[in-house]
């Protein structure tokens, strides 16, 4: 993986991080089960998107 593609995939990475802590911090500030539901569902991908990212640039290393 060159360094121009290494750059863009860290950048995937540090945005799934921030929507992960956004999700995070509105799950704390939401009391409604339904939209807690939904967040806990997309946090949920975004954790497991968060995990294959982390695999490739191990691969990489």
């Amino acid at each position: 993986m060159s360094q121009k593609e290494l750059n863009y995939v860290e950048d995937i990475y540090n945005h799934e991080c921030l929507i992960m802590n956004i999700i995070d911090s509105t799950l704390n500030d939401i009391d409604d089960d339904t939209y807690s539901k939904l967040l806990e569902s997309a946090l949920s991908k975004h954790s497991m998107m968060n995990k294959q990212i982390i695999k490739l640039l191990e691969a990489n290393n």
